[in-house]
């Protein structure tokens, strides 16, 4: 426990801001004590008696009053949202407009205010935006008083419906073709009460190229599994094994998907139930597994030992109700 406290104390996820006026040694001191507090969780400390940033804000002392600015870290590359970008004109619009808000709430200085709306138009303009598109932006935002920027701000609340859908060219008219199309909705009484407003437009965000391409989590082991496509008539889901995984020896091997023998395109495996550890037999078929173990079922019933899973599933002692398969891949798209 610490009996020394900052006069102010801040934080924002993990990172955190406070003041301290007690000495730089006590300083110290906390900062090595909080650092002991657990093995595997550490602070790093940027202090200064004259300014420090925090966040994208970089706050300083001068002539005994606390000043902010901008702060951009040495990486930074101020990259916008391009207007030819396939999003609802209502975002791109009011990008220059909530970047501009940003700097007039952090910079307390107003001509340090105007150089970094220069750097923001220069950028801005570089990724499609129009010159007068921005400065009619920008001129929005520095009209707002800063005090009440820097304010809380609470939302009104709306007891209107969203109609939520997914953006399309074009998706804006749908704006105005509800409110037209609010007088059908009025003349119904029970509807008036439900809908007394238009009903509020939004778009759902699409999925970008990352979001199809990456998974955001490891898979688990409910997402493989291999289960029998049929009921009991069907030969090959009585010898489907669902285990999902595979041992041979020291080597283990575990089954990526959802299969049964209704899937196509597969890479399968028969095993001797009878644990012979010769008896792997490792084949792929365009046809369904069921299909597949018909042909192999065939051969071993007319014992053709030129084949190996005939020869060894006729041979002394074996049959075919000894064959198990197991899907070790499938919806393959090419040989």
């Amino acid at each position: 426990m610490q009996d020394l406290q900052p006069t102010l104390y801040t934080r924002y996820i993990d990172d955190i801001f406070f003041l301290w006026t007690l000495g730089e040694e006590s300083l110290i001191k906390l900062h090595s004590d909080i650092n002991k507090f657990h093995p595997t969780i550490k602070l790093t400390k940027d202090y200064s008696r004259l300014s420090v940033s925090f966040l994208d804000m970089c706050v300083s002392i001068n002539d005994g009053h606390l000043s902010t600015t901008l702060y951009r870290k040495p990486t930074v590359n101020l990259t916008m949202l391009h207007l030819s970008s396939f999003r609802p004109k209502c975002i791109k619009t009011a990008i220059p407009y909530e970047q501009a808000l940003r700097i007039r709430r952090i910079s307390s200085d107003e001509e340090e205010r105007d150089g970094y709306l220069e750097v923001l138009k220069d950028a801005l303009t570089r990724t499609g935006y129009d010159a007068q598109l921005i400065d009619r932006q920008f001129q929005r935002a520095t009209a707002r008083n800063r005090n009440d920027l820097l304010r809380r701000q609470t939302r009104a609340a709306t007891n209107r419906v969203p109609f939520v859908v997914q953006y399309f060219p074009g998706a804006e008219k749908l704006h105005h073709l509800l409110r037209d199309l609010q007088h059908i909705i009025n003349e119904d009484e029970h509807l008036t009460k439900t809908f007394p407003t238009p009903p509020l437009l939004a778009f759902k965000q699409l999925p970008n190229l990352k979001q199809i391409i990456v998974r955001s989590k490891l898979p688990s082991s409910q997402d493989h599994s291999i289960q029998p496509g049929h009921g009991g008539r069907c030969k090959t889901c009585q010898i489907v094994d669902i285990d999902t995984t595979i041992t041979r020896g020291n080597i283990s091997h575990l089954v990526h998907g959802r299969y049964s023998c209704d899937s196509a395109n597969v890479v399968y495996l028969i095993c001797c139930r009878q644990g012979c550890l010769e008896a792997w037999y490792i084949g792929e078929t365009e046809q369904r597994p069921q299909q597949g173990m018909n042909g192999h079922r065939t051969t071993i019933n007319r014992q053709e030992g030129s084949l190996p899973v005939g020869e060894h599933f006729s041979g002394p002692g074996h049959s075919a109700s000894d064959l198990r398969v197991t899907i070790l891949q499938g919806g393959l798209r090419d040989r």
